[in-house]
């Protein structure tokens, strides 16, 4: 028999898990999970001192985080890791470092706060900071970067899972839309040598991208609005976890733009999750990442296949195929039609 008490512990942890996150972030922030090497440990106070912060409140930190098997804390006071805090490292496979960073940093965090807004038709993001998610990012650029870093090393894997699971040997030129630091147009690069491509987002976001980061010449950066127009020439576009940020106007909008740009042999592969609409079926962080929307953007929403299709076809496209992927991220193959 369900004892209720386990429910009540259960439910007061995930009420208090703010607390959590923040703490893992603080511990993220300073690099701790790097300076302790994988099978090594480190003393409380060596960290403290390397870190410039005092060794008591140091302990204070990772005595919590060692209660949730994230990092172990020695009678002597030496930190080690477990397979929790090895996520944290930035050079883990699968890391969570950039993760630990984003979620709880204060354009979100803020943004959180106002969540209620959303339930009365107002954009939660826009009450707590008086400007929109994009408009906040551009003027916050340390904060845009880890943003932008979080997205490439996305805790689903969703480049390397698009580059693997997708047949790119015919395409010659690529046009990631909205494509961020261009993570995924990279990933694919590197396996298809025949193709080129470019990286249409922001103004802001397009220049952070270095010389070393645009695959020896082969990634070109365009700046824009993808409301607007979207560069053409393309025989394939990709929106990568793009339409979730937008509401459907808008997200027709941003599609009716790669549909202008198309000639009829291109093809779009929108790269978004799949929601399930029962609950019992589906992912938790999917529905998790579906309130961020709704904390970010008031009416941008995670979709179901359903939901996508009809999105495709107000912009023109015939209905898309679904290539699934080992990832959180399915593939949808949409072509104009005539």
């Amino acid at each position: 028999m369900r004892d209720p008490e386990d429910d009540r512990q259960a439910l007061d942890l995930l009420i208090r898990g703010f607390q959590v996150s923040r703490t893992i972030r603080l511990v993220a922030d300073l690099g701790i999970a790097d300076r302790i090497a994988p099978d090594g440990a480190a003393p409380v106070a060596a960290l403290a001192n390397v870190c410039n912060v005092r060794p008591q409140q140091l302990m204070r930190v990772m005595r919590v985080l060692a209660s949730f098997d994230v990092f172990l804390i020695d009678a002597d006071g030496t930190i080690a890791h477990t397979p929790r805090s090895l996520l944290l490292r930035s050079d883990a496979p699968g890391s969570l470092h950039h993760a630990a960073r984003f979620w709880t940093r204060p354009g979100s965090w803020r943004a959180w706060e106002a969540l209620d807004a959303a339930l009365h038709g107002a954009n939660p993001h826009q009450v707590a900071w008086g400007t929109s998610r994009f408009a906040y990012l551009r003027d916050h650029p340390q904060e845009a970067r880890i943003f932008d870093a979080f997205m490439a090393a996305f805790p689903d894997d969703r480049h390397a899972a698009v580059a693997a699971c997708y047949d790119f040997s015919s395409a010659r030129m690529i046009v990631d839309v909205g494509g961020g630091n261009g993570e995924t147009l990279r990933r694919i690069l590197a396996r298809y040598p025949q193709a080129q491509g470019i990286v249409f987002d922001r103004e802001d976001v397009v220049a952070a991208i270095t010389d070393d980061a645009r695959a020896e010449g082969r990634i070109t950066t365009h700046g824009g609005s993808f409301l607007d127009t979207v560069p053409g020439g393309g025989d394939l576009y990709i929106l990568c976890r793009v339409l979730h940020d937008w509401p459907d106007d808008q997200a027709v909008n941003i599609l009716s733009a790669c549909r202008a740009a198309m000639d009829m042999n291109a093809r779009l592969l929108v790269v978004e999750g799949l929601l399930d609409p029962d609950p019992s079926r589906g992912e938790q962080l999917e529905y998790l990442l579906d309130m961020q929307m709704m904390a970010m953007f008031g009416t941008a929403r995670e979709r179901t296949f359903v939901e996508f299709n009809e999105l495709l076809g107000a912009a023109g496209f015939a209905p898309a195929t679904v290539i699934a992927t080992p990832s959180s991220v399915s593939i949808l193959e949409a072509t104009p039609r005539a």
